[in-house]
């Protein structure tokens, strides 16, 4: 396997949001060995380049579920090498769908998320996933006047609730408006520009690096990983992944608490 690429939350990081030390070493290894290491994850560029920078090695970085693909090197962006964007009348449509259920709003820009709460009490401010926005709050008013703006990009919605059933309920809704969704986490359910996945993303990364999906093997653990793990040559789910997603998998290992990704590594590849 030429690249490995790796989401972040309950893969690469540790249930309290830190990257174990096992985890660093067996990537630079990786690395060494000549293979190239790729983050790809739901969180925004600001807060996966940071965890691409304790890492200590160069490759890339697809954030925001595919909507932005990164070079990176020394722990920096060096070059953005695609950008999407989330079409204005989808934004409206979650907008207001979100309004209607008292669903939270994080609107992810390149370089900040702008959140719009509905209920204080239903955010998950606990979650390592929560605390990695860059958050900027606003009124449900303020925002949704700005849409049409051509200078306002937004590469991500995530919608937000402690109540996992209401985001189910409102998954369907999105659907039945031609509007695909997946969660990021338990909390988060996530929306991209239209055609953008991970896996999408993948594979325009390999078609950049003249490389094939029979070269890539892929680390997951939630169903926004899942178009992903499918394109991969092989895929890996974490041992604490949802079940479907280990279904779907060709190899489950150890937990994230467990350093799972390195003991893959070290066990098939180092």
């Amino acid at each position: 396997m030429k690249l490995a690429a790796i989401d972040l939350d309950g893969t690469l990081l540790d249930s309290q949001g830190v990257v174990p030390q096992e985890n660093i070493r067996a990537l630079k290894a990786f690395s060494s060995n000549g293979g190239i290491v790729t983050i790809a994850t739901g969180r925004n560029s600001i807060s996966a380049k940071d965890v691409f920078a304790q890492l200590g090695v160069s490759g890339y970085l697809i954030s925001s579920n595919g909507a932005l693909i990164s070079e990176m090197k020394d722990g920096k962006i060096d070059h953005v090498l695609r950008r999407s964007k989330i079409e204005v009348p989808i934004l409206k449509k979650a907008f207001y769908l979100a309004k209607e259920a008292k669903i939270s709003i994080i609107a992810s820009r390149e370089t900040q998320d702008d959140q719009i709460t509905f209920n204080e009490n239903a955010l998950v401010k606990d979650d390592p996933y929560y605390q990695h926005f860059n958050l900027q709050n606003h009124s449900f008013d303020e925002i949704t006047a700005q849409l049409d703006d051509p200078s306002l990009s937004y590469l991500k919605l995530a919608l937000t609730d402690k109540n996992e059933e209401k985001l189910k309920k409102i998954q369907v809704e999105l659907e039945k408006e031609g509007i695909d969704s997946v969660f990021s986490d338990p909390h988060f359910l996530e929306i991209t520009p239209r055609n953008i996945t991970k896996a999408h993303s993948l594979l325009f990364l390999t078609e950049y690096l003249g490389l094939s999906s029979e070269d890539v093997m892929a680390f997951g653990d939630q169903e926004n990983d899942l178009a992903m793990l499918e394109f991969s040559g092989l895929s890996v789910a974490m041992g604490n992944a949802q079940e479907h997603v280990k279904d779907l998998a060709d190899e489950v290992t150890e937990t994230n608490d467990e350093a799972g990704v390195a003991n893959f590594l070290n066990d098939h590849f180092l």
